[in-house]
């Protein structure tokens, strides 16, 4: 709508002059701005900016302020005009002169001579303010906070800081003075608790839980008050925690420290559904959930024990393997059935009155349909949590892990009984075993992390039943790391290194221990995809018994194994390798962009024995849409393996003549190949990084990747 009646449209705004700063840089930091390509095909979606006289004065002073906030205080706008383009139109023009940048020539600081060398040392060092840096108003103030923020790690609660910046703007030279008032050093006094009315949880155990990081009388920092109020809310039964420092005691050299909770909800449930899947399956799915965070069960064998947390978890859904269309369709080896997993969850904590150990144990049942087999299985856990620090935690657990295991049968009659490791159907498969997770996690948001780190490891020994009782033992840690820039930080850079190996003698280790990759862990194949495969004959319908009952409802048939075409089948190999690199893109508050590159092995052997590894070992790069949701990102996304690197999967065909290829891309696109019928069957695969698989992978979950 115009503004007024004689206001004109912006129609071309130019900045002249720019050598050392963008101009685009420029434009986003004013208001004035050229109207959009938009308003002249379609003004009624969006509609064009106007030209306003007093904005453009502002404007044209904020361009000078944002020179001199990086350092340039000799610009200067030398000219500036609006021209008159038709009646209601108008085109505008800066020309300006930069000028030399101003960079700081000496920066002192007074006030910490009362500190030791180290920790002067500690206070001032790797400051963002260097001898020959340009000034940076940001810098500059973020120097300020830094030295604030480091004396107060040291006690100095008090401390403030002040600076001056003198600016010689004929010799382009700053000179920088920073006054610090330390105040007292202050040690941790009296822990006070406030909580709700009528409190199920004692205010004495919320102060006996947040102890181990404000000891009284030692030396207060702000760090001490994260930690105790992340170690506060780990209880689970608290909506909101804060931790604050009271009022100084400058008599006594003393901070009390005041602890602020608000209590959730003990009891809780919660229903919701989903979908996911790529290329090679897909699943509908119902979940809910139960919690009791007092159950009270604990106070049976520990007499003070409370917040002792009951958690039932359940989800039923339907698979599709390999997708919907070949389930209608009926072809071999495509199969769909109903798939759940039902946790029960009990966790006491402040075992034997220790803060930081809990007892947790755990019974699930779950069934599983996947590409190679199906199961079911019952997984009884028992273990101890150490936490150590809030974001250090170490978990020991025994295991026993029962499945019933099927196949397709033409993997139970074709393959020996390694291709599986455990027994099929009608037997199960009995692991037991002890598990180590070890995780240090310094990451900002488990959801969508954009700062931090991860360090995980994961190490398992203990044995399985086959035909006769085996050993194994397999290791795996990762690494995840995290770094944002970019205005409010809109740009992350996200990298993952995961490694793992399974021993065991003979290299006979049951599938369901094995590794498999894909899927979110490497986006270039479908889930469990990337791994040592077995071709498999399909099923080809013989004609009718009866043929005068051709073409009707319940004809019988008699299906016999096809040897000429088989498909292949994953399943699972002794040593893993993926590494990702993502650079994720805020383009709105909902909305992420993110680019990727993945890498990825699974090899037959244990990496210390693998004899070729770079042949299996594979990259792809892809694109990723996010939308964010209250439970976190759905993510999209589409990956394209790169042929060139890496050589053909190891596939054991046995005695299958030939088995499915799928070269090209999605629906044999860039092969010779019909889009409704994208394979190739030959005894091994065409040449190609990857094959039988082709080169493209789509994937939709909840979700960051990693």
């Amino acid at each position: 709508m115009r503004p007024s009646p004689d206001a004109r449209k912006i129609d071309d705004f130019r900045i002249e002059g720019t050598r050392q700063l963008s101009e685009s840089a420029i434009k986003d930091s004013i208001v004035t701005t050229e109207s959009s390509w938009i308003s002249y095909l379609a003004p009624w979606i969006l509609g064009p900016e106007w030209f306003d006289p007093l904005t453009w004065q502002a404007d044209l002073r904020r361009i000078e302020r944002f020179y001199e906030a990086r350092g340039f205080y000799q610009a200067r706008i030398l000219e500036e005009e609006v021209l008159p383009v038709g009646k209601d139109w108008v085109k505008l023009l800066v020309r300006l002169q930069e000028g030399e940048p101003s960079r700081i020539h000496a920066v002192t600081i007074t006030g910490l001579e009362a500190l030791s060398s180290d920790m002067r040392e500690a206070v001032t060092g790797r400051l963002p303010l260097q001898r020959d840096d340009i000034f940076l108003e940001e810098d500059w103030a973020r120097a300020k906070a830094l030295l604030g923020s480091r004396l107060r790690e040291f006690g100095f609660a008090e401390a403030n800081v002040t600076g001056e910046a003198v600016v010689d703007v004929e010799s382009s030279r700053v000179t920088l003075t920073l006054e610090v008032v330390t105040g007292p050093r202050y040690r941790i006094g009296k822990i006070f608790v406030a909580t709700d009315a009528n409190p199920q949880v004692p205010a004495r155990l919320i102060a006996d839980t947040a102890l181990p990081d404000l000891p009284p009388g030692a030396f207060f920092s702000e760090s001490a008050l994260s930690s105790a109020q992340a170690r506060v809310f780990q209880l689970g039964v608290f909506a909101g925690v804060k931790v604050n420092r009271g009022l100084p005691d400058r008599a006594h050299a003393t901070l009390p420290i005041v602890i602020d909770t608000r209590e959730a909800p003990f009891r809780s449930f919660r229903l919701g559904g989903g979908l996911g899947g790529d290329l090679i399956r897909q699943e509908v799915r119902v979940v809910a959930e139960y919690t009791n965070r007092n159950l009270g069960l604990s106070r049976l064998v520990f007499k003070n024990s409370m917040l002792d947390r009951l958690t039932l978890k359940g989800k039923f859904g339907l698979a599709f393997v390999p997708n919907v269309i070949d389930v209608v369709r009926g072809l071999p080896l495509a199969k769909w059935g109903p798939v759940w997993r039902f946790l029960a969850e009990y966790e006491v904590p402040r075992l034997f009155e220790l803060r930081t150990l809990a007892l947790q144990a755990s019974a699930e049942i779950n069934r599983t349909l996947d590409n190679a087999f199906d199961y079911d299985a019952f997984e009884p856990k028992l273990g101890v949590v150490w936490r150590p620090a809030v974001d250090v935690t170490i978990f020991p657990s025994l295991n026993a892990n029962i499945f019933l295991l099927r196949t397709p049968l033409t993997l139970q009659e074709t393959g020996s009984n390694s291709a599986l490791g455990c027994p099929t159907q009608p037997e199960v498969c009995v692991i037991g075993y002890f598990d180590l997770t070890a995780e240090w996690d310094r990451r900002d948001n488990r959801a969508e992390p954009r700062e931090g780190f991860y360090l995980g490891l994961n190490a398992s020994a203990g044995v399985w039943q086959s035909t006769t009782v085996r050993p194994f033992a397999r290791i795996t840690p990762e690494a995840r790391g995290y770094i944002s820039f970019g205005p409010e930080k809109q740009v992350t850079i996200a990298a993952r290194l995961k490694a793992g190996s399974l021993f065991a003698p003979d290299n006979e280790t049951p599938i369901v221990m094995r590794y498999f990759s894909g899927g979110a862990g490497m986006r270039g194949f479908q889930t469990r995809r990337l791994s040592p495969l077995r071709a498999v004959p399909t099923y080809q319908p013989n004609p009718p018994e009866n043929p005068s009952c051709a073409g009707e409802f319940g004809c019988p048939r008699v299906a016999k194994l096809d040897w000429t075409k088989g498909k292949t089948l994953p399943v699972g190999g002794s040593g893993l390798v993926e590494a990702s690199l993502e650079v994720r893109w805020s383009v709105t508050e909902n909305w992420v962009l993110a680019l990727f590159n993945d890498w990825g092995s699974v090899t037959v052997n244990n990496l210390f024995a693998q004899q070729d590894f770079f042949s299996t070992f594979y990259t792809a790069i892809g694109l990723g849409v996010r939308y964010r949701t209250p439970l976190g990102p759905i993510r999209i996304d589409l990956a394209f393996r790169l042929p060139f690197v890496g050589g053909s999967q190891v596939v054991d065909r046995a005695d299958t003549q030939a088995y499915q290829s799928a070269p090209g891309c999605f629906f044999g696109l860039g092969s010779q190949y019909a889009g409704w019928e994208p394979y190739s069957y030959a005894a091994t695969p065409a040449p190609g990084a990857g094959l039988p698989d082709n080169l493209c992978s789509a994937h939709l979950s909840i979700g960051e990747a990693f």
